[in-house]
């Protein structure tokens, strides 16, 4: 995701060349809307998953 954001830096893996992408931001756009909307899902399942918890450690 830092190759996205030019504003975070971290070394790059020993042996794996890193490819920086160059486009102007709007062009990035749709990757970040993806990445969101991704970020948003997992939430959703995370809910559902803690709330199946819950579900079950309720007493009948």
């Amino acid at each position: 995701m830092s190759q996205l954001n030019p504003g975070l830096t971290a070394p790059a893996p020993a042996g794996n060349p890193v490819k920086v992408i160059s486009a102007p931001p709007e062009d990035l756009q749709h990757v970040n809307d993806d990445a969101a909307a991704a970020r948003n899902l997992t939430a959703i399942r995370i809910r559902g998953q803690l709330a199946e918890l819950d579900a079950e450690r309720q007493p009948s």
